[in-house]
């Protein structure tokens, strides 16, 4: 008997420090990361306060996190969430430490228990809302690492949990190669700023913001190629252009009205929307001399034809005369070249039935031909009709030629002839004379 006794007094015991044991390994597990001390909630020390002022040192401690917004970011798309949006519940998580720390009557001798634990946040499907918007997230586990990092007031910026974005690339929507311009200063430092570029559904996208401060590392050329390469991609699209600017004169690569140019200092930006209901997906890359960009998603429901129509505009001949030039001769001093009044529209083809778009209409100036011709008259002979009241066809008029400005040229243009080519104004109009 007295054996069993003290058998079971030696069970109950054993069962008593195993009971006062786990407890305390179970904070330790679950704090192990935090050398602090002395107790928290979300970082902020409340160790030997009393409620009324822990509720005073987290409330102002939750004033100053939520003045900045949370930014979310991954898969190149980065939104800002208003993180005064977030509602914590202050009095939950004080009933909570102060469960954690209560120490057991029985327990006298053992010190204070330290914790750290967490704010306690309410549920919010606005902001829930807000991150399934960017399908290319997954949004319950962004929403969880978001509520994790403000629970604790932690760092603002928030690494989203991108989903896997090769499926947005089983459908080509468009695709641009072009060479790239021998005076276009490396355009490959815009290559990894567009690359596996995010455009959801409804959401705008604009080059100057895209680039950014990035704009100054390369010249005006690599910024309008790269432009004008992207704009004739989104031609190929359904994407609705909200501006785009050509560069007036015919480029060099792509055909004439595919062309984009940017202007910081106008503020002269290119920019489009994605009115589909699908994301869509910009790739770039650089391959030797060439440059290419392609446009592509996880669905393709409709085809896209881009037509151009161009007219053809003559440039005119301006002479000049100078009295340095031998009687009877002429120099070419800019050779003239033809410009071009540009249509582009766009047919897209949807359930049978086709929707046609005009997308823009452009002018590029001709360029005039200037040739500087003698000035010198043919001497006069005795005998020969010196009459002033008769003029020579097909020479100038002396009184016509008058230099103000000493360069040797007059400052008046004398037509030659009548059958001149016809004017046309900046937006490609025949100015009648």
């Amino acid at each position: 008997m007295n054996i069993q006794f003290k058998m079971f007094i030696l069970a109950v015991m054993c069962v008593f420090l195993v009971y006062l044991w786990l407890p305390i390994n179970d904070l330790k597990t679950a704090y192990a990361d935090n050398d602090d001390n002395r107790s928290s909630i979300a970082g902020v020390n409340v160790e030997g306060l009393d409620r009324n002022e822990i509720i005073d040192a987290l409330t102002n401690a939750i004033n100053d996190w939520t003045n900045e917004d949370i930014r979310v970011k991954g898969g190149g798309i980065e939104i800002s969430i208003d993180a005064t949006q977030l509602q914590f519940d202050i009095e939950s998580s004080i009933e909570q430490y102060k469960t954690l720390t209560k120490k057991p009557w029985y327990a006298f001798w053992q010190s204070a228990r330290v914790v750290h634990i967490p704010l306690k946040i309410l549920p919010n499907e606005q902001i829930k809302t807000e991150l399934a918007g960017i399908a290319a997230w997954n949004t319950d586990e962004t929403y969880n690492q978001l509520l994790s990092q403000a629970s604790f007031l932690k760092d603002h910026q928030v690494e989203a949990a991108v989903k896997d974005t090769t499926v947005y690339e089983n459908e080509r929507l468009a695709l641009v190669i072009e060479d790239i311009p021998t005076n276009a200063f490396e355009p490959e430092e815009l290559v990894h700023l567009l690359d596996d570029t995010m455009i959801n559904p409804s959401e705008q996208f604009s080059l100057l913001e895209t680039l950014d401060e990035n704009i100054t590392k390369v010249n005006n050329e690599s910024l309008n190629f790269v432009a004008s390469l992207l704009y004739s991609a989104v031609l190929q699209t359904e994407f609705e252009i909200l501006e785009r600017h050509h560069q007036e004169e015919s480029p060099t690569y792509l055909s004439l009205g595919n062309d984009a140019k940017l202007n910081v200092a106008l503020n002269e930006d290119l920019k489009f929307l994605n009115n589909t209901d699908y994301v869509a997906k910009i790739n770039v890359s650089k391959e030797g001399s060439t440059m290419k960009l392609e446009i592509t998603s996880n669905t393709k429901e409709n085809e896209v034809f881009v037509h151009v129509e161009k007219e053809r505009l003559s440039p005119r001949i301006i002479y000049r005369y100078s009295n340095d030039l031998p009687l009877g001769y002429e120099q070419v001093l800019q050779e003239g070249s033809e410009g071009y009044r540009v249509i582009v529209t766009r047919t897209i083809s949807r359930d049978g039935s086709t929707e046609e778009q005009r997308v823009s209409r452009d002018y590029y100036p001709p360029v005039n031909e200037i040739v500087l011709k003698s000035s010198k008259e043919p001497e006069t002979t005795e005998g020969s009709d010196t009459s002033t009241d008769e003029t020579v066809p097909n020479q100038p008029d002396p009184n016509m030629d008058i230099d103000l400005d000493g360069d040797g040229l007059p400052d008046i243009e004398v037509p030659v002839e009548d059958k001149t080519p016809p004017v046309y104004d900046k937006g490609g109009n025949v100015v009648t004379p």
